[in-house]
């Protein structure tokens, strides 16, 4: 049998992330260089390989049957190789810890609290992006990421930093005696959360009250944005109200009506595969951990 030539490692790179988003222009945009640049490279690899790993396939590509075959055996490998090349970095150079958290929990609650992490651990270099859906470690460069859901997480290490409470909010102006209890909330005018769209039904079914009828209610897509159209008088709105206390502190929001619902779901943070051995990542979970037991 014939030797093969090593391929390039950039090449390797490139067909893995057109293979993992079945696109050209999605791997070009992860690796910040053109779609030129990435066919070229798959191209490369094809050559040296002597088999086609992808097709054109409407917008996007396909797997050939030898491609998906590689792309399963290269693409962990890949990943072995990325993780280990920052382990080396990141031990040699800076303290810098990359975190993924939801946009609201980071502003609300995550953000507040690194001024005393910094003050205690001035060489941990701390960097927060937002991230929303499901994590994607590499698209993100994050070596850490906070979700609410439930588990499993793809794989990744996790551990559940806390439960939430969700309550009803509302302007002072649109809370008063005649509003007593769910079903006393007139339909029209409960907010939603655009990726929560279940949360009303599971918040009428665990108070024994009938389930509001789908309604053409406005809809925000971060509880932030929720929060503020709750305040500004749009409606009532079903929030986390950790997320809320210092609106609720300043009486720009109030508790509506006193039932509170505690969801199946959960606050986890998701470790990437390869980062577990970081120092910097098991000072930096010990202090979250501690923050979210405090509360």
């Amino acid at each position: 049998m014939a030797d093969v030539r090593a391929p390039s490692l950039n090449a390797v790179r490139a067909f893995v992330h057109a293979g993992r988003r079945l696109s050209i222009s999605a791997a070009a945009r992860e690796l910040n260089v053109t779609q030129g640049a990435v066919s070229r490279l798959v191209q490369a690899l094809e050559d040296d390989l002597g088999v086609p790993l992808l097709v054109r396939a409407g917008r996007g590509v396909a797997f050939t049957p030898e491609g998906e075959a590689y792309h399963r055996q290269v693409s962990p490998a890949l990943e072995q190789i990325e993780a280990a090349s920052r382990f080396v970095h990141h031990a040699g150079r800076s303290g810098l810890l990359s975190i993924s958290a939801m946009p609201t929990f980071a502003m609300r609650w995550l953000v507040p609290r690194l001024a005393a992490f910094r003050d205690t651990h001035p060489e941990i270099l701390v960097a927060v992006t937002s991230g929303d859906g499901p994590v994607d470690f590499v698209a993100e460069r994050a070596d850490l990421a906070i979700r609410y859901g439930t588990p499993p997480f793809g794989g990744a290490a996790f551990e559940k930093l806390m439960d939430e409470e969700v309550g009803v909010v509302s302007a002072p102006a649109l809370a008063g005696p005649a509003i007593r209890g769910p079903a006393d909330l007139p339909r029209e005018r409960l907010l939603r959360h655009a990726t929560r769209p279940g949360a009303w039904a599971a918040f009428f079914a665990a108070h024994g009250a009938a389930a509001p009828e789908p309604a053409q209610t406005a809809s925000f897509e971060h509880f932030f944005m929720l929060a503020e159209a709750a305040a500004a008088g749009m409606g009532y709105a079903l929030v986390p109200l950790f997320l809320v206390g210092d609106e609720l502190a300043r009486g720009r929001l109030v508790q509506a009506i006193p039932q509170t619902h505690r969801p199946a779901g959960g606050y986890y943070l998701i470790v990437r595969p390869g980062t577990e051995r970081l120092a910097r990542v098991g000072v930096f979970t010990a202090w979250l951990r501690r923050e979210a037991a405090a509360g």
